[in-house]
C-alpha cells in the first residue's frame, strides 16, 4: 500500500477516476467510429484544387500549409483535401490499446486491427519496416514527400509494435519493432559530434534535432533490452550522450543545434523527456538522472501556468495547443514514478483539457488563441496523442505504471 503522503498526490476520488475513464471511452469511440481517419494540421499540400500557383515554390508551399493549418474555418472541403489515415496516429492508438485503454479481449482485438492497418501503411522501397506521413511536408528546415519515411512516424510505429509485444508476447510484433530499429541503423545516419552522435530526421539527413534523436534512442534502448543487441545499445548510448551534453544550463533543450532551430517549445520538450525516461528504464549506461531532473523541473516551471495551461513556448502561452496538452499529461504521468507530485499535475492538466479543450462529442479542439479558437479535431495532432496520454494516466491510477 502507498503511504498516506503518496496517496494524496496520486490517488483520486472515484468521481475523478470515473471522469478519466469516461473521457478515454468517449475519445476512443469517436476515433473508432471514423476508422481513425480525418484531418491533420499539416495536410494542406494534399489540396486538389484552387492552389496550383502556391505549390510551385517553397514559399508558396509553406504559405498554403500555414493557411490551411491556422484558419479557424475549415478550408479542406473548398480545397479538395480528403480525410486521411496517419501512420503516426495509428501507432499511438495501438500503443494506447497495448497500455490498456480498452481492457480485456475487446482491447486486444482492437489492438490487432490497428496493427494490421499500420502494417498496410508501411513505406515501399525498403526491406525494413518504416513509415511516413500521408501528405507532402514543407517546413522551414526541409521538404519531404508523402510516403517517404521519417523518424517520428517510424519511431511511433516501432514503439507501438514493441508495446504490443510486451502485452501479448507475440514474436512477430517484436520482429517488426526490431526491423524498425534496423531501419534507423542502416538508413538514418548517426553523425558523430563531440562525445556523442545524433540521428537525423530523414533518410540521409544530418540535421541535429533533439526530439528526433532521442526518440530513436528510446526505441533502440528498449529493443536492446529485449534482444541483447549491442549495436542498438551502443547507438542509443551515443545519441543520448549527445542530447544530454547539449542540455542548457537552465535545464532546457532547443529544438535543434543550429541557429534557425534554437527555439524551445512544450511538446518537443516532452518528447525528449519521455525518451530519456524510457531509456533510463531500459538501463542505458548514460548519466541521465541529473539531466532528467533538471529537464523535468524546467518543463514544469517554464512551460505551464499554475492552472495547468500548457504554454507553447516559455515566453508565450498562445496558441494553447492540443498536442501540448496531451504530451503534458503523458510526460507528467510517466514522471510520477520519480515524484508523485507529477501525477497530481498530470491531473491538473487533464482537468484543464476537460474545461477548455474538450468538444461535446468527446474529441478535443486543435488550438485556442487569445481571441478565437480553431475547433478542428485533428486525428494525429489531437485524438491519438490524447488517447495515449489518458491511457498512461489511467495506468498511474490503477498502479500499473
Amino acid at each position: 500500500m502507498p503511504s498516506d503522503s503518496i496517496r494524496t498526490e496520486t490517488q483520486r476520488s472515484g468521481e475523478e477516476r470515473a471522469a478519466l475513464a469516461d473521457a478515454l471511452r468517449r475519445l476512443e469511440s469517436w476515433g473508432r467510429q471514423r476508422g481513425w481517419a480525418g484531418t491533420d494540421p499539416y495536410d494542406g499540400l494534399n489540396a486538389t484544387r484552387l492552389v496550383g500557383p502556391l505549390t510551385r515554390s517553397v514559399l508558396g508551399k509553406r504559405v498554403l500549409t500555414q493557411l490551411v493549418k491556422r484558419s479557424p474555418i475549415n478550408l479542406r472541403p473548398l480545397l479538395g483535401i480528403p480525410a486521411g489515415r496517419s501512420a503516426a496516429a495509428l501507432a499511438q492508438v495501438a500503443s494506447s490499446y497495448a497500455l490498456g485503454a480498452i481492457p480485456g479481449e475487446e482491447g486486444r482485438k482492437r489492438l490487432a486491427e490497428i496493427l494490421q492497418a499500420l502494417e498496410e501503411l508501411r513505406c515501399s522501397g525498403f526491406d525494413e519496416p518504416c513509415w511516413g506521413y500521408h501528405f507532402d511536408v514543407q517546413t522551414r528546415v526541409f521538404f519531404y514527400p508523402a510516403g517517404s519515411p521519417n523518424t517520428i512516424a517510424t519511431v511511433f510505429a516501432g514503439l507501438a509494435f514493441l508495446d504490443a509485444f510486451e502485452l501479448t508476447n507475440d514474436a512477430r510484433q517484436l520482429e517488426i519493432a526490431v526491423g524498425a530499429g534496423d531501419f534507423f541503423l542502416r538508413h538514418i545516419p548517426q553523425t558523430e559530434d563531440g562525445d556523442g552522435a545524433f540521428f537525423g530526421y530523414l533518410v540521409g539527413d544530418r540535421t541535429p534535432i533533439h526530439n528526433a534523436n532521442t526518440l530513436v534512442c528510446a526505441l533502440l534502448a528498449r529493443l536492446a533490452r529485449h534482444t541483447g543487441r549491442q549495436d542498438m545499445r551502443d547507438a542509443a548510448e551515443a545519441g543520448l550522450r549527445w542530447t544530454i551534453g547539449h542540455q542548457r544550463p537552465d535545464g532546457s533543450w532547443p529544438y535543434g543545434e543550429q541557429p534557425h532551430l534554437d527555439w524551445v517549445d512544450n511538446f518537443h520538450t516532452g518528447y525528449v523527456l519521455d525518451s530519456l525516461m524510457y531509456s533510463a528504464e531500459a538501463d542505458m549506461d548514460v548519466d541521465d538522472e541529473t539531466a532528467l531532473k533538471r529537464g523535468l523541473s524546467y518543463y514544469r516551471r517554464e512551460l505551464f501556468l499554475s492552472d495547468g495551461t500548457p504554454k507553447y513556448e516559455p515566453g508565450s502561452t498562445y496558441p494553447i495547443d492540443a498536442q501540448c496538452v496531451a504530451q503534458a499529461i503523458q510526460t507528467m504521468a510517466l514522471a510520477s514514478s520519480r515524484d508523485p507530485a507529477y501525477a497530481s499535475f498530470a491531473w491538473t492538466v487533464f482537468e484543464f483539457a476537460c474545461r477548455r479543450m474538450q468538444r461535446t462529442d468527446g474529441s478535443y479542439i486543435f488550438q485556442r488563441r487569445q481571441r478565437w479558437a480553431n475547433p478542428a479535431p485533428h486525428i494525429r495532432w489531437m485524438a491519438a496523442p490524447m488517447m495515449e496520454a489518458l491511457a498512461h494516466l489511467q495506468r498511474v491510477e490503477t498502479g500499473e505504471a
